[in-house]
């Protein structure tokens, strides 16, 4: 099992998302974002050894034995290629609010799909009457990769705060709040892991 969660640019929900699908696999995350301070926020949700940081021009170890989502952004070099071709699929989280979001997530599928073709979209953080309308768009422009959808939740967005699983926030949340996390943004993040544990599954089956 082994995931990239990309974005080439920042405010998409990558480092979040990856966060979240690391901790749910208990699996190692391997980051390159070393201006967001990362591992001050997350780097205590994972046991010793498990929250690797790539520097600058830092070569990328890679255990077969090992379990592996890596958190992403930047520039597409060398190194991002032998990664890209290695992982089972390619994430892009788009977090929409215009075209300044929408027109560099394009140019990273179609950047990503040089080395990979299973790519998986993911729109999230995106307000509720925009969303039909960008995966509309997305669906008939990449009509071979799938499209989920993550409804904006503040606990997602304040998962360093809890230190807590996706699936653990429910403890956190009360009263309505916690009936929409219940009620729409599990099943949303149940039906994407699904479907990333469905590709592991598929191939490694191959």
């Amino acid at each position: 099992m082994n995931f990239l969660f990309y974005s080439a640019i920042g405010r998409q929900g990558k480092t979040t998302h990856a966060i979240g699908y690391a901790q749910y696999k208990r699996s190692k995350l391997y980051t390159n974002d070393l201006q967001n301070a990362t591992k001050e926020l997350y780097g205590d949700m994972f046991k010793n050894g498990d929250f690797v940081e790539i520097g600058i021009g830092k070569q990328i170890e890679i255990d077969d034995s090992d379990n592996i989502v890596f958190d992403f952004g930047g520039y597409i070099d060398s190194r991002l290629v032998d990664v890209i071709k290695y992982v089972d699929a390619c994430i892009v989280p788009i977090s929409y609010q215009s075209k300044s979001e929408y027109i560099p997530a394009v140019r990273t599928i179609n950047a990503l799909a040089e080395h990979n073709k299973n790519i998986v979209i993911l729109i999230n953080n995106t307000a509720t009457k925009l969303i039909p309308e960008v995966k509309e768009a997305l669906e008939e422009t990449f009509p071979n990769y799938p499209v989920f959808v993550v409804n904006s939740s503040r606990y997602i967005s304040r998962l360093a705060n809890y230190q807590k699983t996706l699936f653990d926030l429910l403890e956190v949340g009360d009263g309505l709040e916690k009936h929409r996390i219940n009620e729409v943004l599990i099943p949303q993040i149940k039906t994407f892991y699904s479907h990333l544990d469905n590709i592991s599954s598929q191939v490694h089956y191959d």
